[in-house]
């Protein structure tokens, strides 16, 4: 992987050039990159996230008549910043180049301006699984990499099974690994992130409960209720309701 591809800086001439924004518009940017960077070094998730909607809101101030070509430039812009915090905290290289080409893969996919921004917050997600793993270091890189696959991806069929497919070892083997280096169960980790992924959405987005649930992998919502119990001691709709106050 080229040495260049994260040593981007947010001080780019579309990122200067005024194009009917105030400056303290400009500023409000070098803040939020800032802000950004930091929060994906320490692998703050529901924070960088913030960040990126605030951003990408749809009454921000646009600097080109395209504007659908102004979300992705300021995207692929992000991410090459936040891929550039990731390097600077340790992790390494073959990690920064797959997340850069699935992030680079998913902002060229995009339509319209509102798949923009719904994706700005998922890419946040994404860097911040990744950061997360530079606390695992000590683990071996097969449950790193579980780790991984777990946190970019929780709408797969996640199973022991399909890991030990995926990585071609012992399912026996495997599971017995996780379970003496985490202290947890690979389906307990699994429904831990569900869970926390899916309060996330809860409280930073509208989306139906239904909808929540099948992005983290779980396509009855009965089923998806009753765990979500479990692990947090409210249904979706109470917790969604207790914390909305906390999150406007």
């Amino acid at each position: 992987m080229s040495d260049n591809i994260f040593n981007y800086t947010d001080r780019s001439p579309l990122a200067d050039s005024s194009g009917g924004q105030d400056l303290p518009g400009i500023l409000l940017r070098y803040r939020q990159t800032d802000q950004l960077r930091m929060y994906i070094r320490e692998g703050n998730e529901y924070a960088a996230r913030q960040v990126m909607t605030e951003r990408f809101r749809k009454d921000r101030a646009g600097r080109l008549s395209d504007e659908l070509t102004e979300l992705k430039y300021d995207l692929v812009l992000l991410c090459a910043l936040m891929g550039q915090s990731l390097r600077e905290s340790g992790i390494e290289d073959l990690h920064l180049e797959r997340i850069h080409t699935s992030s680079l893969r998913r902002i060229e996919a995009a339509a319209s301006p509102d798949e923009c921004r719904h994706l700005a917050p998922e890419l946040a997600k994404d860097y911040c699984s990744l950061s997360r793993l530079q606390s695992f270091h000590n683990y071996p890189p097969l449950i790193k990499e579980i780790i991984l696959a777990v946190d970019m991806d929780l709408a797969r069929p996640l199973t022991l099974s399909y890991f030990a497919e995926m990585l071609n070892v012992n399912s026996s083997y495997l599971s017995g690994l996780f379970k003496k280096k985490t202290g947890i169960s690979l389906t307990e980790y699994i429904t831990t992130r569900r869970v926390q992924r899916a309060a996330d959405l809860l409280l930073t987005s509208q989306l139906p409960i239904k909808t929540i649930a099948e992005q983290v992998g779980i396509a009855d919502v009965h089923y998806f209720s009753r765990i979500f119990k479990k692990e947090t001691g409210q249904t979706p709709r109470q917790y969604r309701e207790h914390h909305a106050g906390n999150h406007e």
